[in-house]
C-alpha cells in the first residue's frame, strides 16, 4: 500500500457517523475501501487502521513474549475498544459511543492520515495539540531526524 497522506475536515452526525472523504478513500487499495479497523490512539485520539495494517500490527503483538506482564497489559490494553468498521452506502463511518467519549469528538472532528493509517481527532483538541506552548518542531526535527551527517 502507498503512503496516506493529507488533512480532512469532516463533521460527527447525532448518530456518530461522518462521512469518509473521497479523497482519502482513493488512496486505499481498491479492496480495501470500506472495511477497517477502529481503535483508541495516544495522545487522546482514535486509529483508523486499514485492514491489512491493523493485521500486521496484530502480528507484532502476538510476536512478543506473552508470559511478560508489560507485554499481556499492552495487549490488553492496546486491543480494548478496537472494533471492525464497514462503510455504510453511503462511505459513512459510525464510530461507537466509547471511543467517541475516549477521544472527546465533538461535532468538528479532523482525519490525519499517517501513513499507513488515519488519526480522528476532535478538532479543537488537534488545534491545541498542534499549538502547544513550547513545541518546536525544528527542533524536534533536528532531534528525530537529524544527525545524518554523523552516521
Amino acid at each position: 500500500m502507498k503512503s496516506l497522506i493529507g488533512e480532512y475536515n469532516c463533521k460527527l452526525d447525532d448518530k456518530g457517523r461522518f462521512l469518509m472523504p473521497a479523497g482519502l478513500r482513493k488512496q486505499l487499495p481498491e479492496d480495501e475501501q470500506t472495511e477497517f479497523v477502529i481503535n483508541r490512539g495516544l495522545d487522546e485520539c482514535l486509529v483508523l487502521y486499514p485492514i491489512s495494517v491493523w493485521e500486521k500490527e496484530l502480528e507484532r503483538i502476538q510476536s512478543r513474549n506473552q508470559y511478560l506482564k508489560k507485554n499481556r497489559a499492552f495487549t490488553r490494553m492496546f486491543l480494548n475498544g478496537a472494533t471492525n468498521i464497514t462503510l455504510d452506502g453511503n462511505a459513512r463511518v459510525n464510530i461507537p459511543k466509547r471511543l467517541q467519549e475516549h477521544a472527546k469528538l465533538s461535532k468538528e472532528i479532523v482525519l490525519v492520515a499517517q501513513i499507513d493509517k488515519v488519526e480522528i481527532w476532535d478538532q479543537e483538541t488537534f488545534d491545541s495539540w498542534m499549538d502547544e506552548p513550547g513545541f518546536d518542531f525544528d527542533s524536534l526535527a533536528e532531534e528525530v531526524m537529524g544527525g545524518g551527517d554523523e552516521e
